[in-house]
């Protein structure tokens, strides 16, 4: 049971904090991270021994299915994202929330870390998920826990924005069960992999729900849900105030993590089992994520709050995954799984840059009263502008390869699905703008912190070599992910994972 250890093994760390009296935040922090990276080492090793697609069934059930954990080459970007993130921000976490428990005048390491790891083990169950309500009850684990570190050690308002936060994904959450409780009743069983033939799902759900009303529900209650989560435009109100308030710590797996996993969902979900209707959709869905890049882009590029200026670029970076989603090719799909990874590295270390200048800077937040940070700044200065370069696809970052597979999906789509030569036009200026527009941005906000004239009368400078170095180093696997990649992008040659994707464009489009 390799698979089942990664989620266990945190799982016991978990219950070791909570009994150990009198726990330290150094403990906390050190315990935690060798947990994670525990699970992380189970994610790289496990395709090296046994290969993938690796199955693992934990118990089965005649009415639910089979619960299992499942690895292939769609989720080993998201593992390997939550993994690396959650480990190196556990050690971040010490420093910056023990000056976090001093500004609030109270706080509990045993809190903060037991809620900590559930978080991470949980976004990694999600990965791992085989089964519908598996997916779900790991899903709420996730959210209760983000919800109880929000609300406990965030800013501002934060019992309310924690409560609306609360409140928004989870009635996200309620509507993809729902969605999942019709197709399993129907079905007899939950699973969307199945452990003897993994991809044998593929169009179960419009096989099993005969009729297309019904079809047709389940997808949108399902679709609905999992929009609420990523969120796509209309669904996000409740992203800026909770990423911006959430202590940075969390806000640093909150939005590069957390929200990401919607993307898997549609693959895995979606995808597989209503390949059909997900084709009707198909055209809705990519002018959705269009709007949603814009929209994230173009309000990003007026916020002065440097952390809601980074949650309104999440928006838009959950465009590039549903529109990497949507476009229903090898490239595009490829593309949107691998964006979750570069956004994870990108905008994790983004915030945690924030971080380290809310840290320094007593608070500062404003980007208005910044300016020339990196004459004193120097690790922050160089973590940001690879940050930055990440979640814009430029090099020599991994962001390179993941966009230029996302545009490459987008051009094969508006070629060969997109008739009308006005809309092809539309379509690709919408595109421009939005890919555009993550670049603008990105250097505009890099040229108001770290440039420039210094805007603010007490001088700031790196105060704590521990999130300084732990900053950094996330910003430099952004350029390791860009060797290392390449690996991962052969085994969608010599795999079965190729395979599903021929088939489910063989049933969308009679090919």
């Amino acid at each position: 049971m390799i698979l089942l250890s990664s989620i266990l093994i945190p799982a016991l760390m978990t219950l070791i904090i909570a009994l150990t009296p009198r726990l330290s935040g150094r403990f906390g922090s050190i315990a935690s991270f060798t947990a994670i990276l525990y699970s992380l080492l189970i994610y790289v090793l496990t395709p090296v021994v046994y290969g993938i697609p690796y199955f693992e069934k934990i118990f089965g059930s005649a009415s639910i299915g089979v619960f299992g954990f499942f690895i292939d080459s769609y989720n080993i970007p998201f593992l390997l994202g939550i993994s690396l993130v959650s480990s190196i921000v556990s050690l971040y976490s010490y420093p910056y929330m023990e000056h976090r428990f001093r500004e609030l005048g109270y706080g509990s390491w045993r809190v903060y870390y037991v809620n900590y790891l559930l978080f991470a083990l949980s976004m990694n169950g999600v990965a791992l998920s085989n089964n519908l309500i598996e997916f779900y009850v790991f899903l709420e684990i996730s959210l209760i826990t983000s919800f109880i570190l929000v609300a406990l050690y965030g800013y501002g308002a934060r019992i309310r924005i924690g409560i609306m936060y609360f409140i928004w994904t989870h009635v996200g959450a309620l509507l993809f069960l729902l969605g999942s409780l019709i197709y399993g009743i129907n079905a007899g069983t939950f699973d969307f992999i199945s452990p003897e033939k993994p991809y044998y799902m593929i169009g179960y759900g419009e096989k099993i729900l005969g009729v297309l009303g019904m079809q047709f529900s389940v997808f949108l209650l399902i679709l609905i849900g999992l929009m609420v989560k990523l969120p796509a435009l209309g669904f996000h109100i409740w992203l800026p105030y909770a990423h911006a308030e959430a202590p940075t710590p969390v806000s640093a797996l909150l939005s590069p993590n957390l929200i990401g996993l919607a993307g898997l969902g549609l693959v895995r979900v979606l995808v597989t089992l209503f390949p059909h209707i997900f084709c009707t959709f198909q055209y809705y869905l990519i002018l959705w994520a269009l709007l949603t890049m814009i929209y994230g882009g173009l309000v990003a590029l007026f916020q002065n709050d440097y952390k809601r200026f980074l949650a309104y670029s999440s928006i838009s970076q959950m465009g590039y995954i549903l529109l990497g989603v949507s476009t229903l090719t090898p490239a595009g799909l490829i593309g949107a799984v691998l964006h979750y990874l570069t956004h994870a590295l990108g905008k994790a270390t983004l915030f945690m840059t924030a971080g380290g200048i809310i840290f320094s800077g007593h608070g500062l937040r404003d980007m208005r009263k910044m300016g020339g940070l990196a004459s004193t700044m120097n690790y922050t200065a160089s973590s940001a502008l690879l940050g930055f370069l990440t979640i814009s696809g430029l090099p020599p970052t991994m962001g390179v390869i993941s966009k230029f597979f996302i545009v490459s999906g987008f051009i094969i789509y508006l070629m060969s699905q997109v008739g009308n030569v006005s809309e092809v036009v539309a379509l690709a200026i919408l595109g421009f703008l939005g890919f555009g527009l993550t670049i603008v941005y990105s250097f505009v906000t890099m040229r108001r912190i770290f440039f420039g004239q210094r805007r603010s009368d007490e001088e700031i400078r790196e105060t704590s070599p521990e999130i300084s170095l732990t900053t950094f180093s996330v910003a430099l696997l952004s350029i390791l992910m860009l060797v290392l990649i390449s690996f991962l992008l052969s085994s969608f040659n010599y795999t079965p994972e190729l395979l599903y994707l021929k088939i489910i464009l063989s049933l969308v489009r009679g090919w």
